[in-house]
């Protein structure tokens, strides 16, 4: 809703109510007991606030500390740097890692040892050098061993 509201130039004060349209079912539901419980003698809930109640309501403290320590966990495992959840963890849990420097961390830790070996002993201080090098890294490993398998396979033939 946000990258929306920035798109087409929202008002502020057209915000929630633009973003209370698109509630389907329960959302709808919630959406109507938060306003019949709140005191008409408050201001009309602003983005912020509505922000806050969303978040409260479907992403709970719970939710939070699993999500962080699924992110203090996570692992590339069989996945392409690309494929990992790191990004879409970190956009949910950005307290977990708040600097450029603790995010790019993060990411080296998680990634393969073969990969990690490599990107680790530069230091890199953004995510966006980390990325950069770990598919640098990952892509001169895949043609490293096509080359091999290439090689074996050619000197199995003779």
């Amino acid at each position: 809703m946000e990258t929306l509201f920035e798109d087409i130039y929202t008002w502020e004060q057209d915000k929630v109510q633009l973003a209370a349209h698109c509630f389907d079912k329960r959302a709808r539901v919630w959406w109507t007991r938060v306003k019949q419980d709140r005191s008409p003698d408050l201001p009309l809930i602003n983005w912020e606030e509505f922000h806050g109640l969303m978040f409260a309501e479907y992403f709970p403290d719970s939710d939070k500390r699993k999500m962080q320590e699924n992110f203090r966990k996570l692992k590339q495992g069989n996945h392409t740097v690309r494929e990992r959840e790191f990004t879409h963890l970190l956009n949910c849990v950005p307290e977990v890692a708040r600097t450029e420097q603790d995010q790019a961390e993060c990411f080296v830790r998680g990634l393969r040892p073969g990969v990690f070996r490599l990107v680790h002993a530069f230091k890199f201080r953004t995510c966006a050098e980390v990325l950069d090098r770990a598919l640098w890294v990952e892509h001169g490993n895949a043609c490293e061993r096509k080359e091999r398998d290439a090689f074996h396979k050619e000197k199995g033939k003779k």
